[in-house]
């Protein structure tokens, strides 16, 4: 099977169907703007006999389906295009390609439900013999968890790496957060900083629920806990860095201002308060029970 792939900012809603649908090749589509073309090189990294191909026009429908066309040629193997990525104009000549050559198309939902509730959702369509479309028998399916932290990153930056503990005093919330979450969720990542960037960036703490990633600026409280540190956190969780689908928390020992809240609520960054904590120690019952509450509204955590 060969798959189809449109190449945005956004790599991740073509990397879960790749693992998925394991493509004998994957075809990514990309164009010359430098959130396409990047996307697109780190996508091919991750996925088995990638090929990337150019397309100098984005926006052109009839010229997009044009150079489909070209490209795909005449396969002998089964044909599926992804539709999710890509800009919409990409997206509806992509369709039409498949249409006239009747090949499936398939979908990853990338909105919808958040929190317990949040799935990996994939719809597949078929073309029937009068060319109507039709959602194929067992679709959409949940899909499992086919991703890693060290795989979502790797997707959006062009290199990490994780820094040892300095024994710095945020450190010590830093560690009780990661040793409360750990139980529920499915991998942790601490003190990441992207390639490039020297230490002008660095994410306190990732965290993945199957195929879903939060993002987590921590700190001790005084002002560093008010608008300075929504900008960190918006900063490093940027789609430009993180892309659009991470949840972003901030997370912080003292109350935030309700400015500051306000600021942060109008950025998509949810504020968590762990007023009981004290340094070295792990944090409190209802610290814990705060975090998981909280965190859950967001991310699919296990009890």
């Amino acid at each position: 099977m060969i798959l189809i792939c449109l190449s945005g900012e956004q790599p991740i809603p073509n990397l879960i169907p790749v693992r998925y649908l394991k493509p004998a090749q994957t075809w990514i589509v990309h164009t010359s703007l430098d959130a396409s073309r990047k996307s697109a090189v780190r996508l091919a990294a991750l996925t088995d006999h990638a090929r990337l191909f150019l397309m100098d026009e984005g926006y052109q429908i009839p010229r997009i389906l044009e150079s489909l066309l070209r490209e795909v040629g005449e396969p002998e193997e089964e044909v599926v295009v992804n539709l999710t990525g890509g800009t919409k104009p990409m997206a509806l000549a992509a369709f039409e390609l498949a249409r006239q050559r009747r090949y499936p198309v398939v979908y990853y939902q990338t909105e919808g439900p958040r929190g317990r509730d949040q799935k990996s959702m994939l719809y597949r369509y078929t073309f029937n013999g009068r060319g109507e479309l039709q959602l194929d028998e067992g679709y959409p399916c949940e899909l499992p968890a086919l991703i890693t932290l060290d795989d979502y990153l790797k997707a959006h930056l062009d290199d990490y790496q994780e820094k040892p503990r300095s024994g710095a005093s945020g450190e010590q919330l830093e560690d009780a957060i990661a040793q409360a979450l750990k139980p529920h969720v499915d991998e942790i990542k601490q003190r990441v900083v992207p390639a490039g960037v020297k230490n002008q960036a660095e994410i306190d703490l990732l965290v993945r629920c199957g195929n879903h990633v939060g993002v987590f600026e921590i700190k001790t409280g005084g002002s560093g806990s008010g608008k300075h540190a929504v900008d960190q956190l918006t900063t490093i969780a940027a789609r430009e860095y993180l892309g659009t689908y991470a949840a972003r928390f901030m997370v912080t020992q003292a109350s935030m201002e309700d400015r500051y809240k306000a600021l942060a609520n109008a950025l998509r960054v949810t504020v968590v308060e762990l007023r009981d904590y004290r340094p070295g120690r792990p944090l409190s019952q209802r610290d814990q029970n705060t975090l998981f509450q909280i965190v859950s509204e967001k991310l699919p955590v296990r009890r």
